[in-house]
């Protein structure tokens, strides 16, 4: 029994047996043996979908990897995945602030070893004169990993850990101060250096430390940052306190070479006493995330 049959190109309702189209004409005999064109129109979109769609493939993971390399890996997959998408939260930006804090007191105590004085951090121009004794500089870049043979090679995502800069992670300016202080107890009735001697001092990444304030003069030195927020005095504020001898104390028991090793160890590690407050992540972190980006950048 034959049925009624639909055009195909125009919808229109066919008679039984019907091979041509009243409506539009189309021969439903050609049709069953040369299915119908599509449009050019047709024919771009389709296009055009599969390219966003094949494009998206390859992008999203490019542009997950572009991200990581800001934010660093996290703990776990589900951060790091999380990360890659929605970025880390600040947590590349608290990371500079801190290590770059670091830097500077670093290169401040090899100023005062070298020069034999603290410098003055009331002048505009102190980072400037801190800058050839960042580590970067010193010691080449990523120390933790080799020593680069030439420091023009670290890229600048990396040289923003080394290099000494007035402004944190978050591109807002360190509040800075200082001050010196002499082996004649004065130190013992300031309320901000025994509240840090109680809170205790790191000489490293991994080792607590105690300063010989009984040996020469000293310098304390704080920066503080903003933080997230970019407003002083707030509860997101970073404070990083570091304290540095003047020079360096000579003990007479010591022959030359003894002498000159001590004079190059200090200056080369740029010996000081720190601590960290208000922040959410180590200094270890900092550097972990410097190495992260070099790894993936060579």
């Amino acid at each position: 029994m034959n049925h009624e049959s639909i055009c195909e190109v125009c919808g229109a309702s066919l008679k039984p047996g019907a091979s041509i189209c009243p409506d539009c004409g189309w021969d439903l005999t050609v049709a069953a043996t040369q299915p119908m064109r599509r449009s050019l129109a047709a024919t771009i979109v389709s296009a055009g979908l599969r390219v966003v769609f094949y494009g998206l493939l390859v992008l999203i993971p490019v542009l997950g990897f572009m991200r990581l390399q800001s934010t660093g890996p996290g703990p776990d997959l589900e951060t790091t995945l999380r990360w890659m998408v929605f970025g880390d939260d600040g947590r590349a930006a608290e990371l500079v602030t801190i290590h770059r804090a670091h830097e500077i007191s670093l290169a401040a105590s090899r100023f005062a070893l070298r020069e034999l004085e603290s410098l003055d951090f009331q002048k505009d121009n102190w980072a400037d004169a801190l800058h050839p004794f960042a580590t970067i500089h010193i010691r080449g870049w990523i120390p933790m990993i080799f020593m680069g043979a030439d420091t023009g090679m670290a890229p600048t995502s990396v040289k923003e850990f080394y290099e000494v800069r007035k402004i944190d992670g978050w591109n807002n300016p360190y509040s800075v101060t200082s001050q010196t202080f002499a082996f004649d107890h004065s130190w013992e009735n300031d309320p901000e250096i025994t509240a840090d001697l109680e809170a205790g001092l790191r000489v490293n990444f991994f080792r607590m430390g105690v300063p010989d304030f009984e040996d020469g003069e000293w310098m304390r030195l704080a920066l503080r940052s903003a933080g997230p927020d970019g407003t002083m005095n707030t509860a997101d504020d970073l404070v990083f306190t570091s304290y540095m001898q003047v020079g360096l104390t000579i003990r007479l028991q010591l022959d030359q070479s003894q002498i000159k090793r001590e004079i190059e160890v200090a200056y080369t590690t740029g010996k000081h006493f720190f601590r960290l407050e208000g922040n959410h992540h180590t200094l270890l972190d900092a550097r972990q995330l410097a190495e992260f980006r070099a790894e993936t950048i060579s």
